[in-house]
């Protein structure tokens, strides 16, 4: 492993030691973050058991409290805070009654908690995570209520999209940031995020990975001889052109089945012939007489962007028709067993290509093994990080990122260059979920950073533009 990023290493600036909650905290990037900058945690909290294990043995318990507990039930007990920490659950908030206040439209969902504690105990500053969805989500009615809620409590509100690969780490993990800060602490400034450092094209992903790691991480056979099999199809197919830039499914190339455009627009008895046509495929689920219009268009999955892949892959196949019918002869694509089961998994037989024009082959590249297909992206940064089982492989080594690895790309300190090293979870699969469910340590670092500034009376912060000149700056 080389060097990380000298931009890891963040300068420290003169500022008032703060307090802070760590609500919903996972294994703690708030606490690792703003632990860098010397703020003290006084409570954490969160639902799933082996995360609290984890924030326990690196960040103890703070407070004296469990870190293992549902908010819900000590929401009273939560002492006093300058900041409030919270990368909270996405849910939707009522849209009914126009003459409804902000705490009737949020009632019961677990930003009412945030809420309800910055009433309570108005905190300098609210500092919250997200999935960018969050702006879109509800037809942007989520992210309005959140907006009016904050300052209807006496916050300013602003938001950023972020992403480690511009801040000189090697992943992409697209998150909304929103910091809040109390109006009296404001003094006619507006808040302004970290500039990005990176355009993301130069970062080197061997900067987090190690040289020698367990053979347990290594790709099997069996995944080497797909990936083989994809190459296979890169080598041969529009040789003369570029390769396909829509999702690439097999089981689509030589379908004859007419696209039926808008299911909407067919009754049920057509809906049933439809289905039963196109039983054949994977997504397709059984259709009956029983079911109702949407049930049945619901059953056969066929959106219009499905159909427009559909039709994409036809047109691949009709222009590579020699070499495709060679190549499933050859590796038994779409092939079954005795028992009438596909040899090769469905999702298997799905590929995407993400690595631009420049290369022809996986092995130079970064992949995944998800559910809609095998993935590949260019080598130069890693794909997002999730909960769920899709963990980065590197073609060139033939083998996955290990949790350590894995754990540098969201920017915890496993390796003690800020102190004691942080612990992981000793059994892989939870340290995979725990750090894809966690903040990126370094993005939130540097957002705090910038909190940091701010309240310490930076002059780096532009003037709000008094109402009456920004209406008049606004008509000309």
């Amino acid at each position: 492993m080389k060097t990380l990023p000298g931009s890891l290493k963040n300068r420290r600036v003169d500022k008032a030691i703060m307090r802070f909650v760590d609500l919903f905290c996972g294994i703690g990037g708030f606490h690792a973050a703003l632990h860098r900058n010397g703020h003290e945690c006084v409570f954490a909290t969160d639902i799933d058991r082996h995360a609290a294990e984890t924030y326990e043995k690196n960040w103890g318990k703070p407070g004296g409290f469990d870190v293992y507990c549902n908010i819900r039930d000590v929401l009273d007990d939560i002492p006093a805070m300058d900041i409030i920490c919270a990368g909270f659950p996405c849910q939707p908030f009522s849209k009914s009654g126009a003459q409804q206040g902000f705490k009737d439209k949020i009632r019961g969902t677990l930003f009412d908690d945030i809420c309800t504690l910055a009433e309570k105990h108005k905190p300098k500053v609210l500092f919250l995570e997200n999935v960018p969805n969050l702006v879109k989500h509800d037809g942007g009615n989520t992210f309005k209520v959140i907006e009016e809620s904050i300052r209807e409590l006496g916050y300013s509100f602003s938001w950023s999209i972020l992403s480690p690969h511009k801040f000189d780490i090697p992943q992409v993990r697209t998150r909304v940031y929103i910091v809040a800060i109390r109006n009296d602490l404001l003094e006619k400034r507006d808040f302004a995020f970290p500039a990005e450092t990176s355009d993301g094209t130069d970062l080197d992903v061997n900067v987090i990975l190690d040289d020698e790691v367990d053979e347990k991480y290594n790709m099997t056979d069996d995944e080497i001889n797909l990936l083989n099999m994809w190459e296979d199809f890169l080598k041969n197919v529009n040789k003369d052109t570029k390769l396909p830039g829509h999702p690439i499914w097999s089981d689509c190339f030589r379908g004859t089945e007419p696209l039926p455009g808008d299911l909407t627009a067919y009754s049920t008895e057509e809906l049933i012939d439809i289905g039963t046509e196109w039983a054949e495929y994977g997504w397709v689920k059984p259709v009956d007489t029983t079911m109702s219009k949407e049930q049945l268009i619901k059953a056969i999955g066929l959106p219009k962007w499905k159909q427009d892949f559909i039709r994409k892959n036809r047109l691949l196949y009709s222009e590579n028709k020699r070499f495709i019918n060679r190549w499933l002869k050859k590796w038994k694509v779409l092939d079954k067993d005795e028992e009438g089961k596909p040899i090769i998994p469905v999702s298997r037989t799905k590929y995407e290509w993400q690595a631009g024009p420049t290369s022809r082959t996986n092995w130079e590249n970064l992949f995944q093994f998800r559910p809609s297909g095998i993935r590949v992206k260019r080598g130069n940064y890693f794909p997002a990080l999730v909960a769920m089982v899709q963990i980065p492989i590197v073609g060139w080594l033939k083998r996955r990122l290990t949790p350590k690895e894995c754990a540098r790309i969201q920017s915890f300190d496993v390796d003690g260059e800020f102190g004691e090293p942080f612990q992981l979870c000793d059994v892989d699969q939870q340290a995979y979920k725990q750090l894809g469910n966690a903040v990126n340590v370094h993005v939130v670092n540097l957002i705090q950073s910038r909190i940091d500034e701010f309240l310490s009376g930076s002059p780096d912060f532009p003037e709000k533009v008094p109402l009456q000149s920004k209406l008049i700056l606004e008509t000309r």
